[in-house]
């Protein structure tokens, strides 16, 4: 989805009970909604919000990461639900910046996982070194810190 009319006829499927599969080319699920709702015009933006909380399901994002025994590549997931605090922050501005925190801890709840979240899991597998982790890591210095406290 690349501008404001095709955004617009994928949720008008939505909402009229049509699944609608579409990339939209991001880094993560929380720029995803930010992306989506800043095609927009100002003015739009709030029904758009309104909108997108009630029609969206989930936004799964993927990177392509190379594997640690070289068979390849991985992909590492990013899983975002649209459970009804994750609503909430699509609706509301001031709240939107709170997504990734409740996608870390909805983990085991709700299935979602961050890119991090992910990372970890598939360098501690021993799927991918340290570096390859790190240089997908949303903040590197955070990743390598984890892997410390880890």
């Amino acid at each position: 989805m690349r501008d404001t009319t095709t955004i617009e006829i994928a949720l008008k499927a939505a909402e009229t009970g049509h699944l609608v599969l579409s990339t939209l080319h991001t880094m993560d699920a929380p720029k995803t909604i930010h992306r989506i709702i800043s095609a927009f015009e100002l003015s739009e933006q709030k029904a758009i919000r309104l909108r997108l909380s009630e029609a969206l399901k989930a936004v799964i994002s993927q990177r392509l990461l190379r594997r640690i025994d070289g068979e390849g590549r991985i992909a590492v997931l990013e899983v975002m639900r649209n459970t009804m605090t994750i609503q909430d922050c699509i609706e509301n501005p001031e709240k939107t910046g709170g997504i990734k925190q409740y996608m870390e801890s909805g983990r085991d709840q709700y299935g979602m996982q961050t890119f991090d979240q992910h990372l970890m899991e598939l360098y501690k597998a021993g799927i991918i070194d340290v570096e390859t982790a790190k240089s997908a890591a949303t903040s590197a210095a955070d990743f390598e810190r984890n892997v410390m406290m880890g």
